[in-house]
């Protein structure tokens, strides 16, 4: 029972489709005529090839279009699954969170950076050996900030430099 209301259905589908195309090529050809019976006999080529464009590219837009559901409504397989991929869930280290945050709070505040991150940074000089070739950096005291971030990347630059 199932299978004829489903040959039904298809049947009244084609019969709407070819109904449709049957007023396409009416429409088309009304309008080809009547530009073919304006133009010079020269240019008459042109129109007719140009209605039965017209028409072959309504008919791609339309097979075109059904392919596409058709293929959007079957199961991908498990090499378009993979293809697709899911994002990778990007974790940072709480450390480098930690440390970010401590450089961001060393740029706004003079007070951090002397008492906090300086004597981080020293430590971190001494222990590579580099603690002669660091100067404390001196804020920015007219925006009541500490030192910029170019002015601790070129310390961190400095302690990490493998002479």
């Amino acid at each position: 029972m199932k299978k004829s209301v489903m040959s039904r259905h298809r049947k009244r589908v084609w019969i709407g489709l070819l109904g449709r195309y049957l007023v396409l090529v009416i429409v088309l050809g009304l309008i080809a005529t009547s530009v073919y019976a304006v133009v010079d006999a020269d240019d008459r080529p042109a129109v007719v090839r140009l209605a039965v464009a017209a028409f072959v590219a309504v008919v791609l837009i339309h097979a075109y279009n059904h392919m596409r559901q058709q293929l959007e409504g079957t199961q991908q397989s498990a090499f378009d699954e993979a293809r697709r991929g899911r994002p990778a869930e990007v974790r940072i280290a709480p450390m480098v969170v930690r440390l970010k945050e401590s450089v961001q709070r060393g740029v706004a505040s003079p007070r951090y950076f002397k008492e906090s991150l300086w004597p981080r940074l020293v430590r971190l000089g001494e222990e590579r050996g580099r603690r002669g070739l660091l100067q404390e950096p001196h804020g920015r005291r007219w925006l009541r900030r500490g030192p910029s971030l170019p002015m601790i990347a070129d310390i961190v630059r400095r302690i990490g430099d493998e002479r």
